[in-house]
């Protein structure tokens, strides 16, 4: 009984020196400790990425390659299905839940910032993104809060915005340089120019963003809330402007109510010899043009009885990371790779994206593409698509409604253009 009970007083001693060996290695320096269970264990870091449905593989490739470059890390990647278009309005529905890392439009960026959903960039992230992109798309991924320039996205793509494709076969390069000449060359076979200048805000400022002197600015509070919207399209040159437009409406070789699949079905029967979109649409019209596809700036309209050119919307695709992440260090990281040179020269041969990051446009295979040069051309003078007020989307919309409307454009009268400028500007005003 007495050896029983030495032996048991013998582990207890052995176990209690166990312990306090273990409790006194855990102190003095808890960092260490984790580290080596991080890498020993493998602690999971899990992130949710949003991206658009034709991206979804592409971003599993990048993601899973960021994995194998960080070994130390065990990270599980989660995906969602979002297009940048309407990514913060499903983001806003609920930040607090959303997706770790997202991508979205240029233009979404100031109320993304209200909702807390944009995490702030800043440190040695922040100097690497100004050094590596253009300064146009930094400026398109920052705002001004108190007087002070912030950056709150990471630029991924610079080609958002519309062109001509048109059928070498049938126009010219010269043709192409004014739309009053391609009109007459369509006409004149029963052919159609589209130009979606009908129920789309977008294309339509097209038309006003060639005369300098139309514009719109918007002031905001500390907040990024809109205290004052200004625009001048209800003057003698914005009148001018609807008048050009009354008269190309009044021309059957525009069309002018389209959309994506509208212009495909037209080029694909033979109706359309060319038409003003954007790089989306490269891969379904070189499918059916073939070698006979060609690219082309924006032409010159006829406004006010001068020859003008067309000018538009620059607008960038961005990456954020929401400022409700539990992982918002690790997202920050992550989304300096996904926009890194090798993954906007990627974005580039998937998807034909034009990159940001200045050593991927001056790669030879970024300028030699007829595509991406012309968009990367009309960036120099194009306005970024940035400080839009919430106001202009919807009137700018319905402005040539009456155009389409009518079964004669031509005889709408210019008190009716003026009216509907003066309506125009009373809803975007602030």
């Amino acid at each position: 009984m007495k050896k029983t009970r030495t032996i048991i007083l013998i582990l207890l001693a052995l176990t209690a020196l166990v312990v306090c060996s273990c409790s006194k290695s855990g102190q003095g320096s808890t960092a260490p400790a984790q580290t080596a269970q991080t890498q020993t264990t493998g602690e999971k870091i899990t992130l949710t990425v949003w991206g658009s449905q034709e991206d979804q593989e592409m971003l599993r490739d990048m993601c899973n390659a960021y994995a194998a470059a960080n070994p130390d890390k065990n990270y599980k990647f989660l995906f969602g299905v979002q297009s940048e278009s309407d990514a913060a309005d499903k983001v806003l529905n609920d930040p607090e839940s959303g997706p770790d890392i997202f991508a979205f439009a240029s233009d979404q960026i100031n109320k993304l910032i209200q909702a807390g959903a944009l995490a702030r960039i800043g440190g040695s992230i922040l100097e690497n993104i100004i050094q590596v992109n253009s300064a146009e798309s930094i400026d398109a991924a920052t705002v001004s809060i108190g007087g002070e320039e912030q950056v709150y996205a990471f630029p991924m793509t610079g080609d958002n915005t519309y062109f001509v494709y048109y059928d070498k076969s049938f126009f010219s390069a010269d043709d192409v340089k004014s739309l009053d000449t391609m009109l007459s060359v369509a006409g004149a076979s029963g052919k159609q120019i589209a130009y979606k200048l009908y129920n789309d805000g977008w294309y339509l400022s097209s038309f006003f963003f060639a005369v300098p002197e139309l514009s719109y600015k918007v002031t905001y509070g500390d907040d990024l809330t809109e205290k004052a919207v200004e625009i001048n399209y209800d003057s003698a040159k914005g009148l001018e402007v609807m008048k050009a437009l009354r008269g190309y409406f009044a021309d059957g070789a525009l069309s002018a109510n389209v959309d994506d699949s509208k212009i495909i079905a037209g080029i694909r029967s033979g109706s359309i010899v060319a038409a003003v979109s954007g790089t989306w649409l490269k891969g379904q019209i070189q499918e059916i043009w073939g070698d006979n596809m060609a690219v082309a700036a924006m032409p010159t309209a006829t406004i006010g009885g001068q020859a003008v050119k067309l000018n538009g919307y620059f607008g960038y695709k961005l990456i954020g990371v929401n400022g409700y992440s539990a992982n918002r260090a690790e997202a920050l990281k992550l989304a300096q790779w996904l926009t890194n040179e090798a993954n906007q020269i990627k974005r580039f041969e998937v998807r034909g994206f034009g990159p940001t990051n200045k050593a991927a446009m001056a790669s030879s295979q970024v300028k030699s593409d007829p595509v991406i040069s012309v968009v990367l051309a009309q960036s120099e003078y194009f306005r970024t698509q940035k400080g839009v007020p919430n106001s202009y989307w919807t009137p700018m919309a319905s402005l040539t409604m009456q155009f389409v409307d009518s079964d004669d454009p031509a005889s709408i009268p210019d008190a009716d253009l003026q009216a509907l400028l003066d309506s125009l500007c009373a809803q975007v005003r602030r």
